[in-house]
């Protein structure tokens, strides 16, 4: 009788595999490895790096003989008797370069899909022999974790129990040594799994990360890209705390997917863990969090402020190069602050431009989502495929127009200076920002044009600046009390839960009027029509006619996560965002598109270190609703021009 082809493969596999008695452990001992709670999964090290293999989902079984043993092991798919030491070397070699958690320790085992010895050039067996690598001939196809077609070798973990030899992915383990985190999360049995183990010493967070080399041959958009995601939006599996003990003791673990988060799983982004949010997102001060350790930001004295409620996915950002993007969301300003103060690339989108439904949100009028990152093309990219029309907030919830997104080079051909929000206060930093603009309007052939933008928009339309501020603080405060306060307080009637300021008090008084909250909808609704129409407004030659610059950051002047900190000469705090003086208010309530780049860097005096260290200089860009794309493709121009530059993790945004 002929048998399938699936079992002479796997007999195939079992014959060759008797060449090696058991796997090669490291140092020559039995290799040693520890289970991670009830999951199954196994830590391990190699050397002293500490490893994750997710054992409780193997990716492939092989029937065969073997002495039990377990340990690293490297599977290579595509070698031949074509191939020489010299190219397979060279293939290594450089995924070496390319990935984080392929290292020499997982070659001490090497699965290839060649049937024995005689299949391969003499040249392979030299170079792998001289890895000290345990050669073992597969005579089949192994799993196509990094591709079939390949000489990508691919990190894995394998145990043996005599009959079955059984292969698994394996993670990287990273300390999140700045308490950005408030848990790692990673892929196991089509699903995500929470890692709860912490660094011993400190207790900081261990987040485990996949190997790049995972994604060779995916070809979706984000494939392999690492994100972390703040902790209020919803994972299947994983808890959604808010940034809250109470919230989390009386809400099961999240049974959907927000689809703004799906949408990154489907286009192959990789979810590493989900981060730290002042409560309910709120515009929580750093010295008032109580529930959990305040993030750490790597910038100058690393005692500088993250800013607002999106503080862990900013900082992680500028604190980590192996990890690609993280999720905020911002209400008021807490994607676009923390960017600022990190010294990193983070937009709040035109409102509506995408579902905010499963992520604890303080106003769905008014919230949006939006992504952080070092390289200005990868954020470009990165929002192009996030922001997809099929995601698209209905307009009953915004009283806004649909959106249209047009993808063109339609650029402005005014930029406007407000003179009510600027010069920078340090004037290095006014320095910095000029050079930007007459580099920019260069580039563009725009004209800068000075404007009071306070003045502008109550002539706009036609009501004090009051009265708007007034309204968008309804926005705000709306659907915070109906979504989430009321359900909350409900849970631990008739007690109050422990909650952090400014929430808790918020939570206790706030009443809401239906009848006021729809006459701020009209007005917005009539506001923000006039204000496309009159101030920020398309043309046939450009989506957005005019662009306005701003600064939501603190002007080139330091602000700290330490209050007493701020007390010192030659520190600040943030302007309040429910004020005038906000130029984030803007896009808020008129639902712009708002995005902060990152332009230089300059000198403070540290009190933390007795010396001067570096901040980073940011300014905002601010362009009508829908001109989004056109908005990434000017800074994609303005990079290739290297107006606009990658910034780097750690003390400094760009080298000195």
């Amino acid at each position: 009788m002929k048998l399938p082809a699936f079992i002479l493969v796997f007999c195939l596999m079992a014959l060759y595999l008797k060449v090696a008695k058991a796997l090669t452990p490291l140092n020559g001992t039995l290799f040693q490895s520890t289970f991670v709670s009830n999951a199954q999964d196994q830590s391990f090290l190699i050397e002293d790096t500490q490893y994750l293999a997710v054992t409780s989902d193997p990716i492939f079984t092989v029937s065969c003989v073997l002495d039990p043993s377990q340990g690293p092991l490297t599977y290579i798919s595509a070698l031949s008797a074509t191939t020489t030491g010299d190219e397979l070397k060279q293939v290594i070699d450089d995924s070496f370069g390319k990935d984080d958690v392929f290292v020499e320790g997982f070659l001490s085992n090497v699965l290839v899909s060649a049937s024995g010895s005689e299949d391969l050039d003499d040249s392979v067996i030299s170079y792998l022999e001289g890895l000290g690598s345990n050669i073992i001939y597969g005579a089949g196809d192994g799993p196509s974790t990094c591709g079939n077609s390949t000489l990508i070798p691919c990190p894995l973990f394998a145990i043996t129990d005599g009959d079955s030899l059984y292969l698994s992915k394996v993670l990287l383990m990273y300390v999140d040594m700045y308490r950005t985190f408030v848990t790692g999360t990673y892929e196991s049995n089509g699903g995500y799994k929470a890692f709860t183990q912490s660094e011993a010493d400190w207790g900081y967070p261990m987040i485990p990360v996949p190997s790049r080399l995972y994604s060779t041959e995916d070809t979706r958009l984000l494939a392999g890209q690492r994100v972390a995601v703040k902790d209020i939006y919803d994972l299947e599996g994983i808890q959604t705390t808010a940034g809250s003990r109470a919230y989390a003791a009386v809400n099961d673990v999240a049974d959907k997917t927000a689809p703004a988060l799906q949408q990154i799983l489907d286009l192959g982004g990789v979810v590493v863990g989900k981060q730290k949010t002042a409560q309910f997102a709120s515009p929580q001060s750093p010295w008032n969090w109580n529930d959990a350790f305040y993030p750490r930001s790597p910038r100058g004295d690393t005692f500088l402020s993250c800013s607002g409620s999106s503080s862990g996915a900013g900082c992680s950002i500028a604190a980590y190069d192996w990890l690609d993007f993280a999720i905020g969301t911002d209400t008021g300003l807490s994607v676009r602050q923390p960017a600022a103060f990190s010294g990193t690339y983070g937009n709040r989108p035109s409102q509506g431009m995408i579902l905010m439904e499963n992520i604890i949100t303080n106003a769905f009028n008014a919230d949006t989502a939006g992504v952080f990152c070092r390289d200005p093309v990868k954020w470009t990219t990165f929002a192009k495929a996030w922001y997809d029309p099929s995601l698209h907030q209905d307009t009953s919830l915004n009283g806004l127009p649909a959106l249209s997104v047009p993808d063109e080079r339609t650029f402005p051909k005014r930029i406007l200076y407000p003179v009510d929000h600027l010069p920078l206060q340090n004037p290095a930093a006014e320095t910095i920002l000029q050079k930007f603009l007459s580099d920019a309007s260069a580039s563009l052939g725009a004209t800068v044009e000075q404007v009071n933008l306070t003045e502008t928009i109550e002539n706009v339309t036609g009501r004090p600046i009051s009265q708007i501020l007034g309204d968008l603080l309804v926005l705000w405060t709306h659907d915070l009390i109906t979504e989430t306060a009321q359900p909350l307080l409900a849970k631990y009637a008739p007690a109050f839960p422990p909650l952090d300021q400014p929430y808790r008090g918020a939570f206790h008084s706030l009443t809401i009027d239906d009848n006021v909250y729809k006459a701020a909808m009209t007005n917005r609704t009539r506001d923000a029509a006039l204000w496309h129409d009159k101030a920020l407004f398309s043309t046939d030659t450009s989506c957005s006619e005019a662009i306005f610059v701003y600064d939501v950051g603190t002007g080139g002047i330091p602000t700290f996560r330490s209050q007493d900190l701020n007390s010192d000469p030659g520190s600040t705090t943030p302007v309040n965002p429910t004020t005038s003086q906000a130029g984030s208010t803007v896009a808020s309530y008129f639902g712009d598109a708002d995005y902060t780049v990152p332009i230089g860097q300059v000198h403070y005096f540290s009190n933390v270190t007795f010396q001067e260290e570096f901040m980073p200089v940011t300014v905002n860009l601010v362009a009508k609703r829908g001109c989004d794309f056109v908005l990434f493709n000017l800074v994609n121009d303005l990079a290739d021009k290297g107006i606009l530059k990658t910034v780097l993790t750690g003390q400094q945004a760009f080298a000195s």
